[in-house]
């Protein structure tokens, strides 16, 4: 699949974001001279989708672990993500953020990973954070930016206590993963991607999807390229962040998504990914024949021909994608550990 070199721009605030991110890091931001425009239409129901995204997302960076450690590519992750009023300017985003989730300018969890140690320490959605191991918060500007900080290096050294404005303080557990970010990018363009540094589906390919394993599917493919070391992650432009990175700016995202796809990673390595991403599937739980019913569904649509300029479907890829089942089964079966073996695979 198609690496998005624009991706980069939202690695800033996902790597600020060890354990953590703001549901606002996917797309370049208006320069701070121009006017900031209302980026939050159609917000709820891109976060829902995001709560997808970020559950299956984080099964699949937990069952590839190993693989991940072994490039010094995994990490402590809490599995939160928070957001503040004071990270959006414009007037009626906020007014609109206000009215649908309560949001205020204190730290606040946008999401708690369904699956992850916040979700199960009992961390909700709507919650405020108040205080990081007894460390008062600040309120507005650079108040997520400071829980992030704080919390990340908390969670190198066990588990982070948070305490919350209920004056319940939660004890979490942080859990190693693949230190591979996955977003949810804003787009009607049907595309996912890898990019060295992070994972990407957007929200119309996502659509397409029919169940958390076919969305696993996907994932775990793009996973793989970074695993596999498919392509070489580059040092995000600094002069082209500015601060947080607004997540609904659709016309932005759009043009930049255009302007940057690289052309498609060859078949032989397509194939690989797919090899290797059905194995992190399965090691996640997922139900791995949902490859071939997905890809079988999408050759046979009339109305999906944009995924094939960046996903090569073939009679031989196919064939090499159930091939791939029948062995990851047989291993399932057998009981024996489900570790890929490239080399025969080839």
């Amino acid at each position: 699949m198609r690496n998005l070199q624009f991706l980069f721009l939202a690695i800033l605030a996902l790597h600020l974001s060890a354990c953590t991110s703001t549901p606002e890091s996917q797309t370049p931001q208006i320069q701070p001279s121009q006017p900031s425009p209302g980026v939050t239409a159609g917000i709820e129901l891109y976060m829902e989708q995001r709560a997808q995204v970020e559950s299956v997302g984080f099964r699949l960076r937990r069952a590839a672990v190993t693989q991940c450690a072994k490039q010094n590519r995994s990490k402590p992750d809490l599995g939160l993500i928070v957001w503040s009023l004071a990270n959006f300017s414009n007037e009626q985003d906020r007014a609109h953020l206000q009215a649908s989730f309560d949001l205020t300018d204190s730290v606040t969890i946008a999401l708690a990973i369904k699956g992850a140690p916040a979700d199960a320490a009992g961390v909700n959605q709507g919650d405020i954070v108040t205080h990081v191991n007894d460390q008062l918060l600040p309120v507005g500007k650079g108040a997520t930016e400071r829980f992030i900080t704080v919390s990340n290096t908390a969670a190198r050294n066990g588990p982070v206590n948070v305490r919350l404005s209920t004056g319940r303080t939660i004890s979490i557990a942080p859990e190693t993963v693949c230190d591979y970010p996955v977003l949810l990018v804003r787009s009607p363009d049907i595309n996912a991607a890898a990019d060295g540094r992070a994972v990407a589906i957007t929200t119309r390919f996502y659509e397409l999807t029919k169940s958390q394993d076919e969305l696993a599917l996907i994932l775990g493919h793009e996973l793989a390229h970074n695993i596999l070391g498919h392509l070489k992650a580059s040092a995000p432009n600094q002069n082209k962040i500015g601060g947080l990175l607004d997540a609904f700016l659709k016309s932005t995202i759009s043009a930049a998504f255009a302007a940057t796809l690289a052309p498609p990673f060859s078949i032989e390595r397509e194939q690989e990914a797919d090899y290797t991403g059905l194995y992190i599937m399965a090691r996640a739980g997922f139900e791995i024949s949902a490859a071939e019913s997905f890809w079988t569904r999408l050759i046979n649509s009339t109305s999906t021909p944009q995924v094939f300029k960046t996903h090569p479907p073939g009679p031989e890829r196919l064939k090499a994608l159930k091939f791939a089942i029948r062995e990851v089964k047989a291993k399932q079966n057998a009981d024996v550990p489900l570790e890929p073996s490239l080399k025969r695979h080839q």
